[in-house]
């Protein structure tokens, strides 16, 4: 008798470890914007806006805009991050991405292109570190 005590007490202290071992925490969700042209050619200086846009002050909305106003300048690569502190659905401007391109003559000419999307992020319960989302948003 004492045995089988002893025994299901080893299985209860294993599965008590193996649950607190897979402790999940909330992990704020992170933004990556890649902003690229039709072309596939990323947009690089490109002015990018993250916010809850004009939609969001409709009656009913609940709204913490303390770090939801973002605006950030995209790398070498196209790519701009940004970080959250919990689940939002925001809308992503392009806001200033000129276009310089020069003709065989020498001409150079400059067109501003833009964008938009609207993208949900989410903050999850998980044993990772990184919560990514990744958006592709084409100016044109």
């Amino acid at each position: 008798m004492k045995r089988n005590y002893i025994y299901t007490l080893g299985i209860l202290l294993v599965i008590a470890i193996t649950i607190g071992a897979c402790s999940k925490e909330d992990v704020s969700p992170r933004l990556i914007i890649h902003v690229q042209e039709a072309n596939g050619t990323p947009a690089v200086g490109a002015t990018v806006h993250a916010w809850y846009g004009n939609n969001a002050q409709q009656n009913g909305s609940v709204l913490d805009e303390d770090g939801y106003d973002q605006t950030g300048t995209t790398d070498g690569a196209g790519d701009v991050t940004f970080e959250f502190k919990a689940s939002a659905v925001l809308d992503i401007d392009i806001v200033e991405f000129i276009k310089t391109t020069t003709d065989g003559g020498g001409i150079v000419t400059s067109d501003t292109l833009s964008g938009h999307k609207v993208v949900k992020i989410e903050a999850v319960r998980q044993s990772s570190d990184d919560n990514d989302f990744n958006e592709t948003v084409i100016v044109k």
